[in-house]
């Protein structure tokens, strides 16, 4: 094992990351990660995932719950953070996940299933190995052909002022110090001093933080951000393909510049000099993704098949409000709220009464469906088909492969 991988893993398992309970992170629903790409999987077989770094579970443990008929493989360095990883998923019944100790730089020992992973999930990981393009390769070796990668990776930009604290806190207690005193001097530093520099962007919790997290951001003893083009191309010397952003909204130049001329310029950029500006005009700690092999590509845009099959995404939450009445009950309000966007009001028109027509449907169903559904409700076909397209734009409803029906 390299010197620096043995750092990695003594430094985790005196502070197993991360720390907390299970909790159901964006980017981890396999069918709906698989709906993002053109390949489809093969039908009548279990869909199979790696969470490659999976640390105390508490990703894995989340979706997993969540998808009882997917099979986890949790794949992790530190012993003592998979222990604690191994008694939640005994505690709570979970059949579907198995753990194994193993380093990620070589997989030795990784049990592939025929024809690669589905999927595989690595947040927060890749950019702690040794090397990480040698590492992601490898993992891209295991991913089946139609299969897709769901990434997290430091940003560069949006850990600027994290760095300064990092580059105080070596000058106060470098690095050759055992890892406990340079936590007492790190903790009393960012206690004793109130300044901006440390506090700027995503960081301003420093003081408060655990000491597990404040091990992880301050005084890890390896790890390389990205920035949009350094990111870019570990995906392809890699063999991936970038497929989108985990939440693209967060990647819109109109999100972001107000309308007018200066919106238009932005929009002649090429694509990826856009994600740039984006990436150096915003707070960006982490750049999360989902990436395909080589020969696989994005998938085609919603054309409105009345075949197509639609289903109600993992990633939206309806909040709505009733009132009992004498004799009936009334909607009162309804809010559509797509991963930690902003919620959407909806008012009583096609697009609210599509939204409770499907809001209890726990299965896919073909477009023609709604469209039937809402004709019952009094919408035209034209108003039903409008308002399905919608729900697609926002990611309400997503397009599963029949294989994922």
């Amino acid at each position: 094992m390299h010197a620096t991988t043995q750092a990695v893993r003594e430094m985790y398992s005196a502070f197993p990351y991360p720390a907390g309970g299970p909790t159901l992170r964006q980017g981890t629903d396999a069918r709906l990660l698989l709906s993002y790409v053109e390949r489809s999987r093969q039908a009548g077989r279990a869909i199979h995932v790696l969470d490659a770094g999976c640390g105390r579970g508490v990703g894995l443990i989340g979706a997993a719950s969540t998808q009882p008929d997917v099979d986890f493989l949790g794949v992790d360095l530190c012993r003592q953070a998979l222990l604690d990883a191994e008694r939640e998923v005994q505690r709570r019944g979970l059949a579907n996940v198995r753990l194994a100790e193993l380093d990620l730089m070589t997989l030795a020992g990784l049990e592939v299933p025929a024809g690669g992973f589905d999927v595989i999930l690595s947040s927060g990981v890749v950019h702690h190995l040794v090397d990480p393009l040698a590492g992601l390769t490898r993992l891209a070796d295991v991913l089946a052909p139609h299969g897709v990668l769901s990434l997290m990776v430091y940003g560069r930009h949006g850990r600027e002022s994290l760095y300064r604290v990092v580059r105080a806190i070596d000058a106060l207690a470098p690095r050759g110090l055992p890892l406990r005193e340079r936590l007492k001097w790190g903790r009393e530093l960012v206690a004793s001093i109130d300044s901006p520099a440390f506090t700027s962007g995503p960081w301003n919790d420093l003081r408060d933080v655990s000491e597990v997290e404040f091990v992880d951001r301050y005084l890890n003893v390896n790890e390389t951000s990205y920035d949009v083009p350094a990111l870019f191309t570990l995906l392809e010397r890699a063999g991936l393909e970038f497929v989108r952003w985990t939440e693209p909204q967060d990647w819109r130049l109109d999100t972001l510049l107000p309308p007018g001329a200066l919106l238009e310029r932005a929009r002649t950029l090429a694509p990826r000099a856009q994600f740039e500006l984006i990436d150096a005009l915003t707070w960006r700690p982490a750049l999360e993704l989902v990436a395909c092999k080589r020969g696989n590509t994005p998938r085609a845009p919603f054309a409105g098949d009345e075949r197509d099959a639609l289903a109600w995404s993992p990633e939206a939450t309806l909040r709505v409000e009733r009132r009992n009445l004498r004799g009936a009950q009334r909607t009162e309000s309804l809010a559509l709220q797509i991963r930690r966007r902003e919620p959407v009001q909806l008012t009583s028109g096609p697009l609210a009464q599509a939204v409770l027509a499907v809001e209890q449907q726990q299965d896919a169903f073909a477009l023609a469906d709604l469209v039937e559904a809402l004709g019952e409700r009094g919408i035209s076909a034209a108003a039903a088909r409008e308002a399905a397209f919608e729900l697609v734009r926002l990611e309400a409803l997503y397009r599963p492969h029949l294989a994922d029906v």
